[in-house]
Formats: structure tokens, sequence, C-alpha cells
């Protein structure tokens, strides 16, 4: 990750904070603004989404007033050289996340399982058979491992964030399968405790990653998946977030939105803020 500076400091506050208003005003006008832009990117600012906001046309001077206001603000969490901007100011949302793979598609039906025949240890469901999934892929879609994983992770984003998959289980030590929530599938006595969870981990997706970010260290392989993340998620959701797995689901949502850095079909990636901290 290399050095950024942050030229024109020594602006006018009051200059870098009328922008900074004006960027963050939910009123905007401008559906591509920087304030939608930042919420994409998770609410923070760093090498990597300045680099981006500049290529996605935003003016540098206007994100480098962002970064100067952002500087001063004593409710900015600074970590490395990243800013995560106040829940006040940016609130980190579900990403919407785009995939050339959809639950409709033809690969995706022919690696679940039927909801009638039980796996081999009694569960019922309509689980994903990942390795026939990237069996088919290979054989119809003609592409190379890194667009395949690509793809690969940006739908099980999409349809974490959308609830259509769920990686779900109440019990720490038991490591669920992929299960699919809808039509049929989703007549499963359980479905209701899966749903629950589900709603609530996107009601409360900002302080969920806020909170468990002081147990993540931005480093090669680190998860949001952690043993604090469950306890937050019990407390936070008064008991109703049931899935022991969340940080798992939170975690596939951030690897499909690139909100890792470096990942890749041999590279499991680093995960930046907000979802992780720097040592001090």
């Amino acid at each position: 990750m290399s050095r950024y500076a942050i030229p024109g400091f020594a602006r006018s506050l009051n200059l870098a904070a009328s922008l900074f208003a004006c960027m963050i005003s939910v009123a905007s006008a401008q559906p591509a603004s920087l304030a939608d832009f930042m919420v994409d990117q998770a609410c923070a600012i760093g090498p990597q989404t300045r680099s981006a906001a500049i290529a996605a046309g935003h003016d540098a001077k206007a994100v480098d007033a962002l970064i100067a206001s952002a500087q001063q603000n004593s409710k900015t969490v600074k970590t490395g050289q990243w800013l995560v901007l106040s829940s006040a100011q940016c609130r980190i949302k579900p990403p919407v996340i785009n995939s050339a793979i959809k639950l409709s598609d033809p690969e995706v039906r022919a690696s679940i399982s039927s909801p009638t025949v039980p796996m081999a240890d009694g569960e019922v469901g309509c689980f994903l058979d990942t390795s026939r999934l990237f069996e088919e892929l290979r054989r119809t879609r003609s592409w190379d491992e890194e667009r395949l994983h690509q793809e690969y992770l940006r739908m099980l984003g999409a349809s974490m964030v959308s609830g259509e998959l769920s990686f779900y289980s109440s019990d720490p030590l038991r490591t669920p399968m992929f299960q699919l929530t809808t039509g049929e599938c989703a007549k499963l006595p359980h479905m209701a405790d899966i749903q629950r969870s589900h709603e609530n981990l996107i009601a409360l997706f900002d302080p969920l990653i806020r909170a468990n970010a002081a147990n993540v260290e931005c480093a090669r392989r680190a998860s949001p998946l952690t043993h604090e993340l469950h306890e937050i998620a019990r407390t936070l959701s008064k008991g109703t977030i049931t899935n022991a797995w969340a940080g798992m689901e939170i975690k596939l949502i951030a690897m499909g939105a690139g909100w890792y850095e470096g990942i890749s079909a041999t590279n499991p990636g680093t995960p930046r803020p907000p979802l992780c901290h720097y040592p001090a």
C-alpha cells in the first residue's frame, strides 16, 4: 500500500467544512455525489478509496477537502493511513454488489440440493455445492480462475445482502453450509430464525462493523468473524441475531464489495478500515 499525501491541508477550515457539508448532505440532488461514493466505500478514506474516488470522476480538491475536514473532526477514527468517518457523517450500509452470476442461473440451480432430500448428516434444506458450481461455471463461462473467483465472491456478497443465501448456524462450533432461503427452500422450521437474524444484521450493519473493528487487525487473512462480534451482535440486537456466523456473512459481503485489498484466487486478501484497525 503506497503512501498518500493530503495536499492543500492548510486550506481554510470553513471552506473544507462547507464542502464537506454539501457532500454529506442527504438532500444532495446528485445521485453520484462524493457522499454516495463514500457510503459505497464503507465511509473510509485511505490510499485505495481516495484514488478510486478520483478515478470515478470526483474532483481531487473536493476529496482532499473532505479529508481535511475529517481530520479536524474529533469523532473521526484515525488508523494507519485511513480515516473512518463518524456514523453521524456517514452511515455504513450494506453495499450494492453486482455479479455476473445470479442465483437463478442454471449453473447455480444445478448446484443446489433438493429441499426434499436430506443431506448425509440428515439436515434438510437447499444447500449450495460450491465445488459443483465451479465445475459448471468453468464449463459454461470460459472465464479464467481470477474472473471466476471474483464473480463467485460478488454473487455470495450480493446474496448475503439480499438474504437469498445464508451462512447460518446458532452453534459457533458447527460450520454451516450456504443455504438458499427463498421459494420452496424457505419452508423449513428454522427459517424464521435465519430471516430474523438477517434482518437485524442488515439493520445493525453500521454499529456491528464499528464496534468490532477494535478486535480485528488489518492484516492478511484477518476476518471480522471474531468471538467478540458474536457477543456484540447478541447485545446490539437484544438476542435477535442468533447466527453465530454473522461475522462470516459480514466478511463475505465485504469481500464481494471490494473492501478487502489484494484478494485473488490464491490470496485471501487483507481487510481494510472500517472492518479493522492498524496497531498504534
